[in-house]
């Protein structure tokens, strides 16, 4: 029996892959990723690996302190303590409280009963086709994979930045009737989340005054402004470490997941004191394993890894340098509609789902390996890790210039 068979014999979603053919993938090193046949890959994907595949600072640090101790939080540890420490260092002074967790989901699940706890309301807004994460509330709350008719009546919808763009007068008039609404069926908005590069929504950096106006309707109904950086978080937008500050806003409480332990499971919730006390005193929340020893040693060695290569700076020239060649392919073939985004997370939307799975295809034959979303599935995601090059931009430019042309 080969690999894909014993695997759909016992896992539960066999059955999902990336590619038409599966990729039997067996190591990693930076930004590439190598096959069980021995071919190298380009990874402009895997956000996960946030300063790159097996980086050996992270791998150090985790094998030190899983050779040392490894036990849960109900014990004093230092590394929890300097994780939180360097975190909240990074925000406004306001949000100094961390929660840690295993995941986006878990990140985003808490933040939610967190809100709900300190307005005492119970419905939540966010953008149409966004994906938070798989809980039971997050899956409401991710309508990118939750059908229309599975959806609860405390979740409201609202326009993301291409309606924003297009009329920001009717996106403004509109979220409000959508909060209203809520609050007349008994479900008064506790919270409005947004994935601050709108990864599923077709990937925009942040339009401006889309959060801000956001964020003040939501507080003008006592809601919450939840920023979830689980995507756009640790400096891949470029310029910022947080993909929210581009719009110059301040939120109540911001999740983080995937990139800050490199792989590693670990996640959190950042919040102020006064919003934690609240749901502190009501509920408490305790993790086995979110912020154990060796989760935050891994969560250290990156935002130490992040701040001392200044990979921010890093990710804001690659970005442009990336964007500019990905630009001037736009203008050559017509099948691409727009290139968007900024640092290291960029989208390039083009004419169909067909031509964008047909693309994605070509340039896995060509050692690309590149993500697809939006709301019609027809945008290219680029999301390498943040030790991406320019020399790594021109390969994946010169790749999508030949598979598309």
């Amino acid at each position: 029996m080969d690999l894909k068979e014993r695997r759909n014999k016992h896992l539960g979603n066999a059955e999902k892959f990336f590619y038409e053919e599966p990729l039997h993938i067996v190591k990693g090193e930076d930004v590439w990723l190598q096959s069980s046949n021995g071919k190298r890959y380009l990874d402009v994907y895997n956000n996960v690996a946030h300063i790159g595949h097996s980086n050996p600072i992270v791998v150090e640090a985790i094998a030190s302190q899983a050779a040392t101790l490894n036990t849960n939080t109900r014990y004093i540890h230092e590394n929890i303590i300097e994780l939180a420490e360097e975190i909240t260092a990074t925000f406004n002074n306001e949000l100094e409280i961390c929660y840690f967790c295993c995941s986006g989901s878990e990140a985003n699940d808490l933040a939610l009963q967190i809100a709900r706890a300190h307005t005492g309301q119970n419905g939540c807004l966010v953008t149409e086709n966004a994906y938070h994460g798989n809980t039971t509330a997050v899956f409401q709350m991710s309508p990118e994979d939750c059908p229309t008719e599975k959806k609860e009546e405390w979740i409201g919808l609202v326009g993301g930045p291409a309606k924003y763009l297009n009329d920001k007068e009717k996106h403004i008039s509109e979220s409000l009737k959508t909060a209203e609404k809520l609050k007349n069926n008994g479900s008064a908005p506790a919270a409005f989340i947004a994935d601050n590069i709108f990864s599923s929504e077709g990937i925009f950096t942040i339009p401006k005054g889309y959060l801000k106006n956001m964020y003040n309707l939501i507080r003008s109904f006592n809601g919450l402004a939840i920023a979830d950086e689980v995507q756009s978080g640790f400096g891949r937008t470029g310029k910022y470490m947080w993909g929210f500050q581009h719009d110059k806003v301040v939120p109540d409480i911001v999740t983080l997941g995937k990139p800050m332990g490199n792989g590693h499971p670990i996640a959190a919730v950042v919040t102020t004191r006064e919003i934690a006390k609240s749901f502190n005193s009501s509920h408490g929340y305790f993790n086995t394993f979110g912020g154990n020893p060796v989760s935050a040693a891994a969560g250290l060695a990156v935002i130490r890894f992040v701040n001392n290569n200044k990979l921010i700076e890093h990710a804001e020239n690659v970005g442009k340098h990336f964007k500019k060649g990905l630009s001037s392919v736009a203008r050559k073939l017509r099948v691409i509609q727009e290139v968007r985004g900024s640092g290291l997370f960029i989208g390039v939307e083009l004419e169909s789902k067909s031509i964008t799975s047909q693309a994605i295809e070509g340039l896995l034959s060509e050692g690309i390996l590149v993500g697809q979303t939006g709301p019609q599935n027809n945008v290219i995601k680029l999301r390498p890790p943040m030790t991406f090059k320019n020399e790594h931009a021109d390969q994946v430019i010169k790749a999508i210039e030949k598979v598309l042309s």
